[in-house]
């Protein structure tokens, strides 16, 4: 009997040890400056369920808004259409959750891109691969 116990004691902390560290799994992407922009940064995703919490941190950032977003690609060459937009970000700052799980992004197919802002769309002023 006390060996039973004792094996589920151990099978519940191992169960808990292994959602515990999939619920606080953290990937940090390195956000490269682009076309003079001078914004170098990163982007930190953390998984929290079936979502990822995307915090960008850029030094350098404009006060005027900038779209970003993942692409499927690299940061030379992308596809246009985003496949999930972040909220916009200003004075380098933003922070979206997705409705995407942390393995979905960080698969290595995916880039973040940050655009010098919706008036110059096609210039982009900060990049990285999202992978793990």
């Amino acid at each position: 009997m006390f060996r039973h116990v004792v094996l589920v004691c151990v099978l519940v902390v191992s169960a808990v040890s292994w959602v515990r560290a999939d619920a606080v799994r953290t990937v940090v992407i390195p956000l490269a400056p682009l076309n003079g922009s001078g914004e170098t940064g990163t982007a930190t995703l953390r998984a929290q369920g079936n979502q990822t919490v995307v915090t960008v941190d850029l030094a350098n950032g404009s006060s005027t808004k900038q779209p970003a977003h993942f692409h499927v690609g690299t940061c030379e060459r992308y596809q246009p259409r985003p496949l999930y937009p972040i909220n916009d970000i200003v004075d380098g700052k933003s922070t979206t959750t997705l409705d995407v799980p942390i393995d979905k992004l960080v698969d290595g197919t995916l880039i973040l891109n940050v655009h010098k802002s919706y008036s110059d769309i096609a210039t982009q002023a900060a990049c990285g691969i999202a992978k793990s």
